[in-house]
């Protein structure tokens, strides 16, 4: 999906989940949503710099990280331990369930240690909380993306099995997407305002916002027609052999004669013989 899809649907979903883990806290959901837009940003290595200053640009700024930092470590990695040779700028190896594991690994060495060493124990509690957030964000972006029509590759490089959808996101008669919006906002609108209601409060709400987590994502996965392939299967598959004409008319058959009976290119065939122009 585009870059507003994954921010917007993550946010949401991330939303429902933190109105049952943190629902009096509004920094703490803060911070775990701006985690979450954060993650699911950063698998979208191949992202193409805008031409000129703009909302998007952010989004690009986010994304160097995993292309600047994480592929050129995380492909020497896996040559050193697995002799598996990969290209830093695949965006295989950020739409994968290991890729996602470690490029969160490698900014939580980035973020949370320091933070540690620095102002001690006390203050982990945000950090901590921002990186809960990311994973999240890691999380539904790899959902979203499978529900494309270019998929992912969930163990790639150690499978290149391949689970995709049938939504093209720049699609714009597509309304599936819309519909998701849609769908997340009243989930997330409901849950939310039961609770400043106070009809909904202590571990009652957690049922009921896994639930309201699980439709959402279910909904998506659900209308999105998702099957399961090879991508090695394909990239093997031999070229279908083409017949090249060199003349406007070509006859095919059986020569009469042997190789002498050609005479200024042109070879003389039975009366039997069909003729196709």
């Amino acid at each position: 999906m585009i870059t507003r899809h994954h921010i917007a649907l993550s946010i949401m979903c991330t939303l429902i989940l933190c109105s049952a883990l943190v629902p009096a806290s509004p920094i703490l959901i803060l911070i775990i949503c701006l985690g979450a837009g954060i993650g699911s940003l950063l698998p979208d290595i191949q992202m193409k710099k805008p031409q000129c200053f703009q909302i998007r640009t952010f989004a690009w700024i986010v994304t160097r990280f995993g292309s600047s930092t994480y592929t050129p470590v995380i492909c020497r990695v896996y040559y050193v331990m697995y002799g598996l040779t990969q290209k830093p700028g695949d965006k295989r190896l950020t739409h994968s369930i290991p890729g996602i594991l470690s490029l969160w690994a490698i900014l939580a060495t980035f973020r949370l240690i320091p933070s540690f060493i620095l102002m001690g124990n006390a203050t982990v509690g945000f950090p901590a909380a921002f990186l809960g957030g990311v994973m999240m964000g890691l999380i539904l972006h790899l959902v979203e993306d499978l529900c494309t029509k270019k998929g992912i590759t969930p163990f790639f490089p150690f499978s290149t099995t391949r689970i995709s959808g049938s939504i093209r996101p720049c699609n714009t008669s597509d309304r599936r997407i819309a519909q998701f919006h849609y769908y997340d906002c009243s989930v997330a609108g409901i849950i939310l305002g039961f609770q400043y209601l106070g009809m909904w409060q202590g571990f009652s709400v957690i049922p009921v916002c896994l639930f309201g987590l699980s439709s959402c994502l279910g909904l998506m996965i659900w209308s999105s027609d998702i099957e399961i392939s090879n991508d090695s299967d394909k990239r093997s598959r031999p070229a279908t052999p083409h017949r090249v004409l060199s003349d406007p008319a070509t006859a095919l058959g059986n020569p009469s004669d042997s190789s002498s009976g050609l005479l200024m290119g042109v070879y003389y065939f039975n009366k039997s013989e069909r003729w196709n122009y």
